[in-house]
């Protein structure tokens, strides 16, 4: 189902988890409303959803993590609130998450570490606060983008996500990594990242 790039108006119904054959769902660069329904977490060969650029609220279901299938996901440039959902970070072949620009709030869940095969994770442009967590050693190896720039996180960029970065041992495949690790004296960053470490430093 690919009606992206219109003027759709309204709810995405829950009658939509009836789709019991749905691979696509592209919604994204429209006007819709609403909330995203539980019932979406009935699509178990869902493989790509694309909300993006809408008017969303509430919570993303949790039940978004029964889709075993799922390899893209962009619910940014919404309004979507609460917490991140850890059970994102279970799901096998998840390679794309993209969050960025809601009012999430919360910390970043630790549970980041358990996710296999993710390229890229947007964050950017959400109220997140607390520090940024540890990855476990041997995790995350495929992510290449990490943006976490305009939130409220504050603390050192960890070591282990440092090391994604500078590909050492085990090697990792870090490319983009933005926080808010600038500022404007006599202000110091929210976010101290080392030397090397962090590609893109904004004010947050």
């Amino acid at each position: 189902m690919i009606l992206t790039n219109n003027f759709l108006t309204g709810t995405i119904s829950s009658s939509v988890g009836n789709l019991s054959l749905l691979t696509d769902l592209w919604l994204g660069n429209n006007l819709l409303t609403g909330r995203l329904s539980s019932d979406m977490g009935r699509l178990s060969l869902l493989e790509n959803i694309i909300v993006g650029y809408n008017q969303l609220t509430g919570p993303i279901p949790s039940d978004l993590g029964n889709l075993q299938k799922l390899e893209y996901a962009d619910l940014s440039n919404n309004e979507l609130a609460g917490d991140i959902p850890t059970s994102f970070f279970s799901l096998p072949v998840l390679e794309i998450l993209y969050l960025n620009n809601n009012n999430l709030i919360g910390s970043i869940p630790p549970e980041i570490s358990n996710a296999p095969a993710l390229l890229d994770l947007f964050l950017g442009s959400n109220l997140l606060s607390g520090t940024i967590p540890e990855v476990s050693p041997g995790a995350l190896l495929t992510l290449e983008g990490l943006r976490l720039s305009f939130n409220n996180l504050t603390g050192t960029m960890p070591s282990s996500i440092c090391a994604l970065r500078n590909n050492l041992l085990p090697p990792g495949n870090l490319i983009c990594l933005h926080a808010d690790c600038s500022s404007i004296p006599p202000d110091t960053p929210e976010i101290s990242c080392m030397d090397g470490c962090c590609t893109q430093c904004t004010h947050g």
